[in-house]
């Protein structure tokens, strides 16, 4: 069964790692499983909850927001 990080599940689900470390704090998509491997901590998703965060994404989220110095949509880059 293939599990995702954080950063892999952010890239597949086409946001910022940071975008859904956002949605986890605010309980709007599911937790990533933890377990210790080898000593170190890792989070994981099944691609299950892959497609669930990408459903999601969908239905809520708009894109990046405003460009702090002008005031206009952010540019993607």
């Amino acid at each position: 069964m293939r599990t995702y990080s954080v950063s892999e599940a952010a890239k597949a689900a086409g946001v910022d790692r940071r975008t859904l470390q956002r949605w986890i704090a605010k309980k709007q998509i599911p937790s990533p499983r933890v377990e210790i491997v080898d000593g170190q901590l890792r989070k994981s998703w099944s691609a299950a909850e892959i497609a669930e965060i990408r459903e999601y994404k969908k239905a809520n989220y708009w894109g990046k927001g405003l460009d702090r110095r002008t005031g206009k949509k952010a540019k993607k880059k």
